[in-house]
């Protein structure tokens, strides 16, 4: 993970001043055999245009495959490949510990799961990153991720007051008042995750917020009610994503250790992974030990991760498209 995110940040300061035409920086799909046959595609019901335009650009470079495709959503994909329903399940974001057990249960082995996007800047429904927010007057504008863990977690190290960050003045006694989602939400998950690592332990006194309502029915984020709170509290610090923003909040720069580079969230980060509560999406398939992926499942796969995927992605601009070092990481999986 630190190598990955080490040469993300090489790559960010490739990108910035670029244009966004990262898929560019891809390979290109080169098919290693012609495959055949019918490939059944399942889960995320927010890609159904998307999965179409893969699957036709798929098809011209394999005309013998087709497709039959079910999307009910990304909480029934994992289900959909081990009970033999599909051959490839879409996610649309990382997948959960007990989806994956949930695989190994039923097939004594685990699943194969291939990163086909990142997930987006600020885009509602298209697994967004996470950022840390303070008070628009807050003197602290930079925090490594294990300052991170210590304020909003709950394990052995802590930091609760605004003196512990290096704060001076009477705000140097003051507790730091914690806000974020509430601890069942997917955003919740991928913050406990990769901040607080995996350890479930959050600070005492977080304040959590759940999804409201509209009179007419529409969902209003938490994160509009986390970052109104913050906005009220000079003491407060968040974690929400950018799309919520008010003017008496502001974003920090987040560094994996104290020697830095400290990185401010921006689409260019997001999707370099140089910023590191970026997110993720996900197919996954049957890897049949002994036997390997199905060889028009396999092509499949690898397609995904291709240049003309991506600039399908790029194009339908809710997700932004993988970069080179996850491509090759995916390419890897898929020897």
């Amino acid at each position: 993970m630190k190598m990955r995110w080490m040469l993300a940040a090489c790559l960010c300061g490739t990108a910035v001043g670029q244009g966004e035409h990262w898929a560019q920086k891809l390979a290109p799909y080169k098919p290693e055999t012609q495959v055949h046959g019918l490939i059944r595609t399942y889960g995320n019901n927010y890609i159904p245009q998307l999965v179409k335009q893969w699957e036709a650009e798929f098809q011209k470079f394999e005309p013998e495959v087709t497709f039959q495709n079910n999307l009910p959503g990304t909480e029934a994909a994992m289900a959909g490949v081990y009970s033999g329903v599909a051959d490839v399940s879409f996610v649309g974001r990382e997948g959960y510990a007990p989806e994956i057990e949930g695989f190994e249960e039923v097939k004594r082995y685990p699943p194969l799961g291939v990163e086909i996007s990142s997930g987006s800047f600020n885009t509602p429904h298209k697994t967004f990153s996470l950022q840390v927010f303070v008070h628009r007057d807050s003197p602290v504008t930079q925090l490594t991720m294990e300052q991170c863990k210590e304020i909003f977690g709950g394990g052995e190290k802590r930091i609760r007051t605004w003196g512990e960050l290096g704060v001076k003045g009477p705000q140097a006694s003051h507790a730091i008042h914690v806000y974020g989602y509430n601890f069942d939400t997917g955003m919740a998950g991928y913050f406990n995750r990769v901040v607080l690592g995996g350890s479930g332990r959050w600070n005492e006194d977080l304040k959590d917020y759940d999804n409201g309502h509209q009179p007419d029915g529409e969902v209003i984020n938490a994160g509009v009610y986390i970052l109104q709170a913050l906005a009220k509290d000079a003491d407060g610090i968040a974690f929400a994503n950018v799309l919520y923003e008010n003017p008496q909040v502001k974003t920090v720069a987040l560094a994996m250790t104290a020697k830095g580079p400290y990185v401010e969230p921006t689409r260019e980060t997001v999707w370099s992974r140089a910023y590191p509560i970026s997110r993720f999406t996900m197919a996954y398939a049957d890897p049949r030990p002994g036997k390997g992926l199905d060889p028009a499942v396999k092509e499949f796969l690898r397609f995904l991760v291709s240049r003309e995927s991506m600039e399908l992605v790029e194009a339908d601009g809710a997700y932004l498209p993988i970069n080179p070092t996850v491509q090759r990481e995916q390419l890897e999986l898929l020897k």
